[in-house]
């Protein structure tokens, strides 16, 4: 780096935070992108996964299943692909228009269905069983390139042929673009004079000065960040997408070798906030969320190789806080049960039609996929993802003004790219 100030400085390289460095070096800014972890080259397997997991985070709270990841690429990098659009109903009511925003990045990040063969056929047989009881399963938009996909199944442990769309995506157009890039570098604290924004300082006490400061860094790191410079209100407050993968033996198919999330459902999504959609863990996320659940879903495990899985997501009540260091408390609340219990019992028949038995059918233990709303429009930040503090923003699902329940890679993307178009006018200015 030629010097240490920049007009903007993004914390945090997840899909929002390398859209904001993307778009703001494609309109001559000077940018850098700081992220605390590394970049894993060796995608498509489970030490991958877990070395960009954040195991401390959540070994401290076990009782709580919310899995956290630091990587360059954020939590993309272990998406299914799914591609669910900006709910409206989530925006709507707050006057946030990012149509404009969304169809821009349909186009570049190639959202589109699947081809039938790389859908997969226990998929297929699931969206004829649902249908077949009246149900309105479909094929869902993927942000994967068909023309590079194998068809392994295996999205959620990183994609090696490079099909699956990440944040790396528009952080490497970025840095290509002149942005500078820091990895394994963690910020301790915000530079605040007289009441702006003006820099960071990391944990090695370099300090960066900007313009404009974006804090893409997650739930955790970003409430800390805000509460050290003076907003309380951060962290009051937190949602996690509580999901449950249930399984079941469909004799003929198992859920090993489909796309993920390529069929399903969201008919279920604007009245009960239930998203419905075939997906399953991999060997070692089985084992740990069962070894969570007690001694005796490990032997669920005997069944593993045989079972096709579906996932109800919720949308989950805020009920959980943030304290300190990288503790939290997320309770699931007597409504967040009867979400998952009702998507439970959908699934069941829809198991049941597919041919298997109801005795087979073994709903897992809730965990949080999404953490997400403890910096929230309205709260923390206004319309234009703006804190009170003068230059200072935020930038990631933790600006949710309440649970998505559903995808979330689309909806950050298009709010970086239309917080981008605000920070050009503001830095310009």
């Amino acid at each position: 780096m030629k010097n240490n100030e920049y007009d903007v400085i993004v914390v945090g390289s997840g899909a929002s935070g390398c859209t904001v460095a993307r778009e703001m070096t494609r309109k001559g800014k000077k940018v850098l992108l700081i992220e605390k972890g590394g970049r894993a080259e060796w995608l498509g397997n489970t030490i991958t996964v877990a070395r960009m997991i954040d195991i401390p985070t959540l070994l401290r709270n076990y009782k709580d299943i919310v899995i956290f990841v630091n990587n360059y690429g954020g939590a993309s990098n272990i998406s299914a692909g799914s591609a669910l659009p900006p709910p409206d109903k989530i925006f709507g009511p707050l006057g946030i228009d990012l149509s404009t925003e969304t169809e821009e990045a349909r186009k570049e990040m190639g959202v589109n269905p699947l081809p039938d063969e790389l859908i997969g056929e226990n998929n297929l047989r699931l969206m004829d069983a649902a249908n077949s009881l009246g149900y309105h399963w479909r094929k869902m938009d993927k942000f994967i390139d068909a023309s590079k996909c194998t068809g392994s199944g295996n999205c959620m442990l990183g994609c090696k042929t490079g099909a699956k769309w990440t944040g790396r995506v528009f952080g490497d157009e970025a840095i290509k673009g002149g942005a500078d890039l820091m990895l394994h570098t963690s910020v301790k604290s915000l530079i605040i004079e007289n009441g702006k924004a003006i820099g960071v300082e990391t944990t090695k006490k370099d300090r960066f000065y900007g313009k404009q400061i974006v804090l893409s860094a997650g739930g955790l790191t970003n409430v800390h960040l805000l509460r050290g410079a003076g907003i309380t209100d951060a962290g009051k407050g937190l949602a996690c997408d509580w999901l449950s993968f249930v399984q079941a033996v469909v004799p003929g198919t198992r859920t090993i070798g489909s796309t993920p999330m390529s069929v399903g459902t969201l008919e279920h999504y604007d009245d009960d906030g239930i998203v419905i959609l075939p997906v399953g863990p991999n060997w070692a996320l089985f084992l740990g969320i069962a070894a969570l659940s007690g001694p005796s879903h490990l032997l669920k495990f005997r069944n593993f190789f045989k079972y096709s899985s579906i996932m109800v997501k919720i949308q989950d009540d805020l009920t959980g806080t943030i304290g300190k260091g990288r503790a939290f408390k997320k309770p699931m609340t007597e409504n967040d049960r009867k979400k998952i219990d009702k998507g439970v019992q959908i699934v069941t028949q829809i198991f049941k039609k597919a041919g298997a038995k109801e005795s087979t059918v073994y709903p897992m233990k809730p965990a949080g996929a999404h953490p997400s709303a403890t910096c929230r429009i309205g709260q923390v930040i206004d319309n234009n993802l703006a804190t009170q503090i003068k230059n200072l923003f935020v930038c990631d699902a933790s600006v949710f003004p309440q649970a998505l329940g559903a995808p979330v890679v689309w909806t950050v993307v298009s709010l970086g790219k239309r917080l981008a178009k605000h920070l050009d006018t503001v830095v310009s200015g």
